[in-house]
């Protein structure tokens, strides 16, 4: 992909000069880490910057007893779905597991069935960590699958993240069957969390009659309820820390062909970083007449491949004045007003 243009391209990798740089994506620690090394290996010159990122969740809720709510909720099978897990509560509270178990339990009665995606999840994890990370010589630990208390928002949602990054084939089967169930067990943990912040429950403590007929949120569609008494909208903002990753796009087009590994571990960063490459490889042809205007400038931005599978298509007429810059700074044009000059090689 790249060899042709590395004799012809003189890139200095030195790290001095933020100008021109690709936002590849947010990242934990940990993968911000993995993927930079592997672009490195690449030739591709990174910048890690870390950063504070906002999750915003909005959720419109009927709330209220629940002996209430069973005469409102038009939907009969959200109705019985919520039901059997408010008697998944009540179910474990009546075994009383230790603190530590108490999550798992209720989500074996919940959501039985999830048992077997967690083994999945946990075989995976144990071939993803390091022997280091295994036997705990590093601050570096991947999220259990149990909750020592009550699960509140950052848990699920922290939950949630780490079971996107788990293989495909290690949680969600071609049938789609076992996404139904991480479905299921989202949303029973979510109603588990709002009973106990809701009804001032302790995971040690024996609930006495809060259970009898509790305060609950069950999750509804808000045009089905408008001006319903019930109605809530509740709103969660989950600030986390994350590592932003952005590239050079000139050193993409002096770079190492992506592997086939990188594409398994990082396909959509691949598929970018090829985007990238074709279109300066595209800009950086010099025209007949040796130059452009900026208007015609614009329209080499894009490309278009009708491929057997499918199309690939890159629009980056947005940022064509940026794209000319870069070529100018590093020396492939002069921009001249409105006209692009390209200088001979």
């Amino acid at each position: 992909m790249c060899a042709l243009l590395r004799s012809i391209v003189n890139y200095n990798m030195s790290d001095d000069d933020d100008a021109g740089m690709f936002k590849l994506g947010e990242y934990d620690d940990v993968t911000a880490k993995d993927l930079a090394d592997r672009l490195r290996e690449m030739r591709i010159r990174v910048d890690i910057r870390p950063s504070i990122v906002a999750d915003l969740k909005i959720t419109p809720v009927l709330q209220g007893r629940f002996s209430e709510l069973k005469s409102e909720i038009k939907d009969e099978e959200l109705l019985k779905k919520y039901e059997h897990y408010l008697e998944s509560v009540r179910k474990t509270f009546a075994e009383k597991p230790a603190p530590e178990e108490f999550y798992k339990r209720y989500l074996t009665h919940a959501v039985p069935e999830w048992v077997k995606i967690a083994e999945k999840i946990e075989a995976a994890v144990g071939e993803i960590i390091s022997p280091e990370e295994a036997s705990g010589e590093t601050s570096s630990t991947v999220p259990s699958q149990e909750a020592p208390s009550e699960p509140s928002e950052e848990t699920l949602q922290e939950e949630e993240s780490h079971e996107e990054s788990i293989p495909e084939d290690a949680s969600i089967s071609d049938e789609g069957a076992d996404l139904d169930i991480l479905i299921d067990k989202k949303a029973a943990a979510e109603f588990l969390s709002r009973v106990f912040s809701l009804n001032e429950l302790e995971v040690d403590e024996d609930p006495g009659d809060k259970l009898d007929d509790p305060i609950v949120a069950i999750p509804v569609v808000a045009n089905d309820y408008l001006q319903h008494p019930m109605l809530r909208t509740n709103i969660y903002v989950n600030l986390e820390k994350a590592h932003d990753i952005y590239i050079d796009e000139w050193s993409v087009l002096t770079c190492e062909d992506p592997d086939e590994d990188f594409f398994d571990e990082y396909q959509h960063e691949a598929i970018e970083i090829i985007a990238i490459h074709g279109i300066l490889n595209n800009l950086t042809d010099m025209p007949p007449s040796g130059k452009m205007d900026m208007e015609s400038f614009v329209r080499k931005c894009g490309a278009y491949m009708d491929m057997e599978s499918g199309i690939f298509e890159v629009d980056a007429y947005n940022v064509a004045e940026d794209l000319a810059r870069i070529l100018e700074k590093n020396g492939v044009v002069k921009i001249k007003g409105d006209t692009i000059r390209w200088k001979k090689a």
